[in-house]
């Protein structure tokens, strides 16, 4: 027997994998073999049971043990299995991908939470308590071509439209929680309570000519979320740049030798409505949006978008109807 971990238990092993904390190898295990015995799921994970968070989620195929037992929530699946879906932790022990652990989150998050956990994927950082950034770097766990061909194989199964919603607004390349939150609340469609802004590219990387190397000494500059045809960009300064103003005063300084303009944001913009809302359309106007203003959110719509990702609200899936208006909406531009 084996046991298979799923869900949010399957997202922290990601992470601490992604870190070198586990090793990780791809799989192919025999699901009828995934236990929900507490007992023998405890001594398959061994001491990494204790660093989970709990309840413990196990993946299974039975009905009969969908119930909670004992510090387990399980989960079962119905229907197909992707054909590289598991990786082994060693002992008997199994974690869903990353592409199959978003899926089963798909129809449990709401959708900007839903976009928001891609972009963690997607992007270059893990969270980490006890971290002066509350973060590390870490490659990223999957790519978009990763998830487009685990979409094509699991078209029909429940929750892909939301994971292909979620493809089609969320960005790659972020290196915080905060600049895949910033992106999503310029680029999520109004129906979402976002501005549906063009999608910036993530740490665009501009090189520096040797003017610019004079005032900033290295090669080029990354620019958190940069509209590059309108040479323009967002900058997220967390608490960690209070000690480095210099070095960041130097970077604009650079970026607009290189024709580049940098607007700055901090916490309190993500945190404000009144705020955000006036920078967002702001930078509509900056990068030339053709959206239509009337769309856009109210502040009590904005405000519950960012209260979303920053976890002060938690909110249920979105119907399927919200997205297909979305889609609708779309295909009219």
């Amino acid at each position: 027997m084996s046991v298979c971990l799923c869900n949010l238990s399957a997202d922290a092993v990601l992470e601490l994998a992604a870190q070198g904390k586990l090793s990780l190898e791809p799989a192919s295990p025999d699901p009828t073999s995934f236990t929900t015995d507490v007992e023998l799921a405890r001594k398959a994970l061994g001491e990494l049971a204790e660093d989970l968070p709990r309840p413990i989620e196990l993946l299974t195929g039975s009905l009969d043990a969908r119930r909670r037992k004992r510090g387990l929530a399980v989960h079962v699946w119905r229907g197909p299995l992707p054909e590289v879906g598991f990786l082994a932790l060693g002992g008997g022990a199994y974690v869903t991908s990353p592409e199959f652990t978003l899926l089963q989150q798909a129809s449990q998050l709401h959708q900007a939470s839903l976009c928001q956990m891609l972009g963690r994927y997607l992007g270059t950082w893990s969270p980490a308590k006890g971290h002066q950034s509350g973060q590390v770097e870490r490659a990223p766990l999957t790519t978009f071509d990763s998830l487009r061909a685990f979409a094509r194989e699991m078209s029909s199964a429940r929750g892909m439209h939301s994971l292909r919603f979620a493809m089609a607004y969320t960005c790659d390349g972020a290196a915080s929680a905060p600049e895949t939150s910033l992106q999503l609340v310029l680029c999520l469609p109004p129906e979402l309570h976002g501005f549906g802004l063009e999608q910036p590219i993530m740490n665009y990387e501009v090189d520096l000519s040797s003017e610019a190397r004079q005032l900033y000494p290295h090669d080029s500059i990354r620019i958190d979320l940069c509209w590059r045809d309108a040479m323009f960009g967002l900058e997220y300064q967390g608490d960690e740049h209070g000690t480095q103003l210099g070095e960041d005063y130097a970077r604009c300084f650079a970026a607009r030798e290189e024709s580049y303009e940098l607007w700055y944001l901090a916490k309190e913009q993500l945190e404000s409505a009144v705020q955000m809302g006036h920078i967002a359309r702001k930078v509509a106007r900056r990068i030339g949006s053709s959206v239509n203003e009337k769309q856009w959110p109210t502040e009590d719509e904005l405000q519950d978008l960012l209260d979303v990702l920053a976890g002060r609200k938690h909110l249920g899936p979105e119907s399927y109807e919200v997205l297909r208006s979305v889609r609708r909406r779309e295909g009219r531009r």
